[in-house]
C-alpha cells in the first residue's frame, strides 16, 4: 500500500512516479527492498517466543483478475479497500502537482460511468483507503500546507481526524487506513522525532487508542476485522515485519525467505493479505492463512499483467481480494479478483 507519508514503493519498482513532497520526513522508516533474510514468525509480546510450527507455502493462488482503473487517469490506479458487498474505494494520480491524488469509491460492476469521486474539500491530495459495510469511508488527505490528516466520510459529511500528539504545522501527519463494522479505525501519526506509531481511533467518540508492539523501531496498523484483531507492520533493523494483534497479544510474521513483509488487510477469520519482497528485488502479494495454528500457511499472489510488483491491500467475507499492480509500461493499475 502507498501512503502520502512514504515514497511509492511500487512506482519506484517500475523506475517511474515517486511522492517527493513527504519522503525525507521518513526516509530512516522505509524498508530496503533488497537483500534476502529467512522467513519467521514469533510472540514479540511474551516473554517466551510463542513455538509455531512451521509454515507452509503452497504455489501460488489461482484467481481471476479483473483490472479496474478510473478512466480519469489509467495510468495511476490503486485500489486499497473493499467490503462484504464487493464496493471498493482507492485513489488515481501520482500525486504529483501536475497530477494529484483524487479518491473515489465504485460498485460492481465497476464501470466507468460508476465512479464516484471522493475529494477532501480543499485538499491537495486524498486517498481513500478502507470502508465497512454500514456506508462509513476513510482515508487521509494532504492539505495546502502540506500536512496530512485523516478523514472520515459517512452521508455526505467530512469529518478531519489528527492525532493530539502529532508533529507540529506543516509537518503533521495522520492516516486512517482501516475500519470495521464497528466504526473502530486503524492507522498511524508521526511523533515529534518523526516516527511512526499505530493507533485504534474510535470513529464515534473521536478518542485515539495507542497500540504498542513491543519490539521494532516505528508501527503502522493497516486493518482491524470484526472482532477487533488488528494488522500492519513495523520496522525491525531496517525491514518491515507484519504484525498480528489478537486479544493483547503480538505476533510477528516474515513472509519465508522474505526481507520485507507487510499486513495490508485482516478478515474476521484472521485471513491476512498483504506483500513480500525479496532477494529478486520483486513485489508480491500474499494470503496467510490460519496465522496461529499448526495449519498455518502463506500463498504467494501474483496478477498476471504484473511486471514484478503486485500488491494485495484487501479482502472479503466471500475471499475477494483488491489491490493493485505495475504493469510492463510501468501504470499502476487496480484490480480486483475471486477466487477460482
Amino acid at each position: 500500500m502507498r501512503f502520502l507519508a512514504q515514497p511509492d514503493r511500487a512506482a519506484s519498482n517500475a523506475g517511474s512516479l515517486e511522492r517527493a513532497f513527504a519522503a525525507s520526513i521518513f526516509a530512516t522508516l522505509l524498508a530496503t527492498l533488497t537483500g534476502c533474510g529467512g522467513g519467521s514468525v514469533s510472540n514479540a509480546a511474551s516473554s517466551q517466543a510463542r513455538a509455531l510450527p512451521p509454515a507452509r507455502t503452497p504455489a501460488a493462488s489461482a484467481y481471476t483478475f479483473t483490472t479496474v482503473d478510473d478512466p480519469a487517469d489509467p495510468s495511476f490506479n490503486e485500489i486499497l479497500g473493499i467490503d462484504d458487498g464487493a464496493r471498493i474505494v482507492g485513489f488515481f494520480g501520482s500525486g504529483s502537482a501536475s497530477d494529484p491524488s483524487q479518491g473515489y469509491v465504485v460498485a460492481p460492476p465497476y464501470g466507468q460511468n460508476n465512479f464516484r469521486k471522493l475529494d477532501y474539500p480543499g485538499a491537495a491530495d486524498t486517498e481513500a483507503t478502507d470502508l465497512n459495510d454500514t456506508r462509513t469511508i476513510l482515508g487521509f488527505y494532504r492539505d495546502t500546507e502540506n500536512d496530512i490528516a485523516g478523514f472520515v466520510f459517512v452521508r455526505g459529511i467530512w469529518t478531519n481526524v489528527k492525532h493530539p500528539h502529532g508533529m507540529p504545522n506543516h509537518k503533521s501527519v495522520t492516516e486512517l487506513l482501516g475500519v470495521n463494522n464497528e466504526d473502530t479505525a486503524v492507522g498511524f501519526y508521526t511523533d515529534s522525532s518523526g516516527l511512526n506509531e499505530a493507533f485504534a481511533y474510535d470513529v464515534t467518540t473521536g478518542k485515539f487508542r495507542t497500540l504498542s508492539p513491543p519490539s521494532g523501531n516505528g508501527a503502522i496498523a493497516t486493518s482491524i476485522s470484526g472482532r477487533g484483531d488488528i494488522v500492519g507492520y513495523l520496522q525491525k533493523k531496517g525491514h518491515s515485519v507484519g504484525f498480528l494483534l489478537r486479544q493483547g497479544t503480538y505476533t510477528e510474521f516474515s513472509y519465508p525467505g522474505a526481507t520485507d513483509t507487510e499486513f495490508l488487510g485482516v478478515t474476521v477469520y484472521d485471513q491476512i493479505v498483504g506483500s513480500y519482497s525479496g532477494s529478486s528485488g520483486a513485489t508480491h502479494g500474499f494470503l496467510l492463512t490460519n496465522p496461529l495454528k499448526s495449519s498455518i500457511a502463506w500463498q504467494r499472489i501474483d496478477d498476471p499483467s504484473a511486471a514484478g510488483t503486485t500488491v494485495v491491500t484487501g479482502i472479503n467475507q466471500s475471499d475477494e481480494i483488491v489491490g493493485y499492480y505495475v504493469d510492463s509500461a510501468g501504470n499502476t493499475n487496480g484490480f480486483f479478483a475471486t477466487p477460482k
